[in-house]
């Protein structure tokens, strides 16, 4: 069996600890947070002290990360992946990264004999499902893996392509975040109730939009991340997204005035403190 090591046991991170440990998986962690360490290492996984050190004793190194500066935080430097780096090894990007940050690690994985895929996940009810980008040989020899993590798994093309699709993914997402956020507060400045979205019309509203508590999750600043990378890959590719451009000003407003912790739901406190701002005047 393949010997696997994990960076990054966050959110994702630490449901894919807990799959591959199911699933019998050799597993080495790192982790910046100690007590989530502990918790992998209470699952059965192996701590190691170093990015270098879980490369050192894996096979396949899956980085579950928040974006491209943690990526390439973790692959360089005398304590990062490229350090101890060797032929045959294969290295998985499952977090949400610029395309480009993983063509070039492709490239610099190659030099060296190694494999390396862009596998970031998005999730739905029946759990997360992963596109990935890279060689065929390389999706070969990592889907076994990947197939732990994932009940819909597809090679969607070259590398880069599945960042590329999981953009298109948080678009779309954003703008149904957005497009709620603004009903909810249409339908109580009408004076109805606004759960009458979900409750008589059966539209997929989560409920948590109708209250205070956005803890869960912690998706908000992340999801703002991957809308400035879109926007990014936009200019490049000269795409034209207007609607796009107008979401990512709304995530930033909410980021700003909530906590960049909440979950995504807290883009409804745009809209109210649009309204509050409205009943002050």
């Amino acid at each position: 069996m393949q010997r696997v090591g994990l960076i990054g046991l966050g959110n994702v991170g630490s449901g894919f600890a807990r799959r591959l440990r199911e699933a019998g998986c050799p597993l080495n962690v790192f982790d910046i947070r100690p007590e989530r360490m502990q918790a992998a290492v209470e699952l059965g996984a192996t701590p190691a002290a170093s990015p270098a050190q879980v490369a050192e004793n894996a096979d396949i190194v899956l980085l579950s990360l928040p974006g491209s500066h943690a990526v390439e935080a973790v692959m360089e430097g005398t304590e990062g992946v490229l350090a101890r780096l060797r032929a045959g090894q294969l290295v998985v990007d499952t977090g949400t990264s610029r395309p480009e940050t993983d063509i070039h690690y492709q490239g610099v994985c190659a030099k060296r004999g190694a494999g390396f895929l862009d596998a970031p996940i998005t999730g739905r009810s029946a759990g997360w499902i992963m596109m990935v980008g890279g060689a065929a040989e390389d999706f070969a020899r990592g889907r076994e893996v990947l197939t732990c993590l994932s009940y819909k798994l597809s090679h969607i093309g070259p590398i880069g392509s599945g960042q590329m699709l999981k953009l298109a993914n948080q678009l779309v997402l954003a703008g149904q975040w957005a497009v709620w956020g603004e009903a909810i507060e249409f339908t109580r400045a009408a004076g109805l109730d606004p759960r009458l979205l979900s409750d008589c019309l059966e539209f997929p509203v989560p409920g948590v939009m109708y209250g205070d508590d956005f803890a869960a999750g912690g998706q908000l600043a992340l999801h703002y991340k991957d809308l400035g990378y879109i926007l990014e890959v936009a200019h490049e590719a000269e795409a034209n997204i207007p609607l796009t451009a107008l979401v990512h000003e709304v995530f930033k407003a909410a980021k700003a005035g909530g906590d960049p912790r909440w979950s995504q739901p807290g883009i409804i406190s745009y809209w109210r403190r649009l309204s509050k701002q409205r009943g002050e005047a």
